[in-house]
């Protein structure tokens, strides 16, 4: 079977579950569509491996997609259980209906163009049949108030595209039905200005080209630079995006003046998603718990992570630049400056002003004022927590690097053992806050 009428047969078979779970929410009871959906679920892991459904499952060896598409029906399903009907059966047909047109309209040749995404080409025709289906689902499935708020409607159908176009191995059958479930559950419990939401997505596109063009992030990079970018500035706000902005503007900065005064030469300086996750997860996980609980605490642990992580920047950008050696702490001896698991004075000095200077200004932009015993709670923890996140590279790391998954060959987009070290020294900056808001 030729790739391309398997890519068919699929998309056929998608699109017809979608439609048959599209007609059972209007029949059968909520819990019951819920266990009709984990039984699909479970029977599409059980037959992944078995010839008998290759026809089912396989297009590509690289594509997941089968397995994508039943979770991801059955994430949007959950995360939208106790919400208006409406919004699940719209996620499921864009889903099931919007990316099968896509697919079947993209493969026409005449007159097509294409664009190139993280992973793919995407063609004109496809990205044009796509939104304009996905207008109609919005426009019949959502109630009036919704459907006819042309705003709101633009933003969808843009929100809908990227999560379709950013896919790769199949995965927009995951981030197409989850990514529009978590867009409704945000949109029906919190007022926004969705003009103001779409004008950032639209402005944000350049931006986070220049990233790639220049050098600063890779294509994959930066796009979840887009996705933070929107999240922080449209759904969270300054004093969120501010601390995020000081940290990635000054360790963009600070990396490309040591590249330019060491004489990299053609050593790329643009770093990846992983290490993008690697730096901003815990923020991105504290900004997310105060969305839902709205308790201060978050807040604090928020502005440790990001001083953690913009201590450890400085200190690695920095230190290598003002002094010739450091000491290693996996040697007990002072070395060329550099190494994992290296600290200098220069190092440590630049570590504790990037940890001041972010934990002081985002105090003040959340609450106003300066406090400065919190502030210097948050400081102290988020510079403790660079200190870790040396002794992790120096005792931890060539240890990782031993592991079977790290010995395989690696593209520029993978996550490494460094990217693990850095997740697990800057989530230690919380702990250290607790401990010494306990002590002191």
């Amino acid at each position: 079977m030729t790739y391309q009428k398997g890519l068919i047969i699929r998309k056929l078979i998608h699109l017809s579950i979608g439609l048959v779970i599209w007609m059972l929410s209007y029949v059968v009871e909520k819990n019951v569509l819920l266990y009709l959906i984990l039984a699909g679920t479970g029977f599409s892991f059980l037959t992944f491996n078995y010839k008998k459904f290759h026809l089912l499952h396989k297009t590509t060896d690289a594509s997941l997609g089968t397995l994508f598409y039943p979770v991801g029906i059955l994430s949007s399903y959950l995360i939208l259980y106790n919400l208006p009907l409406y919004y699940f059966q719209s996620s499921l047909l864009v889903l099931s209906v919007s990316d099968a047109l896509a697919n079947f309209v993209g493969q026409i040749q005449q007159g097509n163009g294409w664009i190139r995404t993280l992973h793919d080409k995407k063609s004109i025709y496809g990205i044009t049949a796509y939104s304009a289906s996905a207008f109609l689902i919005f426009y019949f499935c959502l109630p009036g108030s919704l459907s006819l708020d042309i705003p709101f409607i633009l933003l969808t159908i843009l929100w809908a595209v990227i999560l379709e176009t950013a896919s790769m191995r199949g995965s927009d059958n995951f981030s197409i039905p989850v990514g529009l479930a978590l867009f409704f559950l945000l949109t029906h419990h919190y007022e926004f200005d969705y003009l103001f939401l779409f004008a950032i997505l639209v402005a944000l596109v350049p931006a986070c080209f220049l990233l790639f063009k220049f050098n600063i992030l890779t294509r994959r990079g930066s796009f979840l630079a887009y996705l933070l970018g929107f999240y922080f500035a449209g759904i969270k706000g300054w004093p969120w995006l501010m601390p995020v902005l000081l940290f990635f503007l000054t360790s963009a900065a600070f990396t490309k003046l040591k590249h330019v005064i060491q004489g990299a030469g053609k050593k790329t300086t643009a770093r990846n998603a992983w290490q993008v996750v690697a730096n901003i997860i815990w923020a991105v996980t504290s900004s997310v718990l105060f969305l839902f609980t709205h308790n201060e605490i978050f807040i604090l642990f928020f502005i440790a992570f990001v001083a953690a992580v913009t201590a450890d920047t400085w200190a690695s950008e920095i230190g290598p630049l003002l002094n010739k050696r450091c000491f290693s702490l996996a040697k007990m001896k002072t070395v060329t400056a550099g190494v994992n698991g290296g600290i200098s004075f220069f190092g440590s000095l630049a570590a504790l002003t990037g940890a001041t200077v972010v934990a002081a200004l985002s105090y003040y932009v959340f609450f106003g004022f300066w406090h400065w015993d919190i502030i210097a709670l948050l400081s102290i923890s988020a510079f403790m927590a660079c200190f870790v996140d040396s002794l992790l590279g120096a005792f931890l790391e060539d240890k990782i690097f031993q592991m079977n998954f790290f010995k395989k060959p690696k593209t520029i987009e993978s996550i490494t053992p460094n990217d693990l070290v850095n997740m697990m020294g800057s989530v230690t900056a919380f702990v250290f806050y607790i401990v010494l808001s306990w002590i002191f």
